[in-house]
């Protein structure tokens, strides 16, 4: 008969405990025949994704469970079910099929996280499969089909250049330019028109012939490394956080943006926009196309946002991205490629991104603080929850599992227990960018 494990149990069973889970891609750590926080963890997630009762317990229905063989794909390879959570060599196959489709922007690090977790229900949605975040047979299977190719001619690309006056012009593209491509296909890399024109060296957006000359007038790729990159944030990124923060500095990065793009392709981006969208009227500046970014249509919408980053040479990608993590600047239009003007501050212009480490070293249980705190707990899944208050009450010393972010800062002694801080280092890496800057902008909103 089997035994019965719980947290505290050792021996040889848990060691077969431990390695039937990770065979099922629950369980990453040492197989060391001790029951403790991370096979528990392992456990919960395990109960909850089979439908048994999620009490960390190893009973004789979580044997079978357990043991049950896991059906293969056509292609005779195992394949586990992915949860948040989840590390390996599954996951990061799981994000490269994602990024392959064009749902997910992030690094191919094996780690289910956030990011991973949202994309995964994004293409889930886009597919007609139940929404769970969680890539299960039928999710593989859709991931892993072969996507349609759409061969579509190539589209000429704007280069924008630094002329001698303060405010840059945009070169537009010859009469002769090729057609435009399809409204939902992401232009592959051309060759430019204009023969007095350099390229940058860059694999994303325009390859650079060798011995091709470099015009004097031209921005070139080592005068775009001179424009610090603050962060890797795509198009795509920035839309969905800007539809739920619209914050000033995203404000100003996107008029800064737009400023900066030829009419033309500009006009392009609003066409597929608006196909994208489903919308009756075409939208007239980025800020609106932004603020309009939705679940309901995000496959088509991330097409065209894709699109317009392929447009884009990387000097214009890396002056947006500075200004995008700027959270001083206020809202106008300005020169891209010049240095921008001190603002008038204001209380919104002085918001500065604050981390969970550091929110907790400075609380005091104010009201703004408490309901700051509140609405990020709401905004976060419940497993990531349940798991963070696991890891906070074993660093506490605790029995008992906290069950509010605000009784964690209220409980805080870094003297004592130093571990606690590593719990939330752990929940802030589970943390989106709309959720830091939602959380700032709560936590100091006077």
């Amino acid at each position: 008969m089997d035994s019965i494990l719980r947290q505290g149990s050792k021996g040889s069973a848990v060691a077969e405990l431990q390695q039937l889970l990770q065979s099922k891609g629950f369980y990453t750590g040492k197989i060391d025949s001790d029951f403790g926080v991370g096979t528990t963890n392992a456990v919960l997630k395990f109960q909850k994704a089979n439908g048994l009762v999620t009490d960390g317990i190893v009973g004789s229905l979580s044997w079978a469970k357990l043991r049950a063989v896991v059906p293969t794909t056509t292609s005779s390879q195992v394949l586990p079910t992915l949860l948040p959570g989840s590390k390996g060599s599954a996951v990061a196959q799981a994000q490269q099929l994602l990024k392959d489709k064009g749902y997910y922007q992030g690094r191919i690090d094996g780690d289910f996280g956030m990011g991973t977790r949202d994309a995964i229900a994004a293409f889930q949605r886009a597919n007609g499969l139940t929404v769970d975040g969680k890539v299960g047979e039928q999710t593989w299977k859709k991931l892993q089909a072969p996507t349609i190719a759409d061969v579509t001619p190539p589209v000429t690309f704007v280069e924008i250049v630094r002329p001698t006056s303060s405010t840059p012009t945009p070169i537009t593209p010859s009469p002769s330019a090729t057609p435009t491509p399809s409204i939902f296909v992401p232009t592959p890399n051309g060759t430019p028109t204009s023969s007095n024109s350099s390229t940058t060296d860059s694999a994303t957006f325009v390859s650079k012939p060798s011995g091709t000359p470099t015009s004097s007038t031209n921005v070139t790729a080592d005068s775009a490394t001179s424009v610090p990159i603050a962060s890797a944030i795509s198009l795509v990124d920035a839309a969905n956080s800007y539809s739920r923060a619209r914050l000033p500095n995203q404000t100003a990065a996107l008029n800064n943006l737009q400023a900066s793009i030829a009419p033309d392709i500009l006009q392009q981006f609003f066409q597929r926009w608006q196909i994208a969208s489903a919308q009756a009227t075409t939208v007239t500046s980025l800020q609106d196309a932004f603020s309009g970014y939705n679940s309901a249509q995000m496959l088509n919408q991330n097409l065209a946002l894709q699109w317009l980053q392929s447009q884009l040479l990387p000097q214009a990608i890396a002056q947006f991205r500075q200004d995008w993590s700027n959270l001083n600047a206020g809202i106008g239009i300005s020169t891209p490629f010049s240095p921008q003007p001190s603002p008038t501050p204001s209380p919104s212009s002085q918001l500065q991104l604050i981390s969970l480490t550091e929110a907790v070293k400075v609380y005091k249980r104010e009201a703004r603080q408490v309901t700051a705190l509140e609405k990020l707990q709401a905004s976060i899944p419940a497993q990531t929850m349940q798991q963070f208050f696991q890891r906070w009450s074993t660093a506490s010393g605790q029995t008992a599992i906290a069950i509010s972010l605000v009784d964690t800062f209220q409980d805080y002694d870094s003297q004592k227990f130093p571990s606690q801080l590593n719990a939330l280092q752990w929940l802030e890496k589970e943390l989106t960018t709309a959720n830091l800057e939602k959380f700032s902008l709560d936590w100091q909103t006077i």
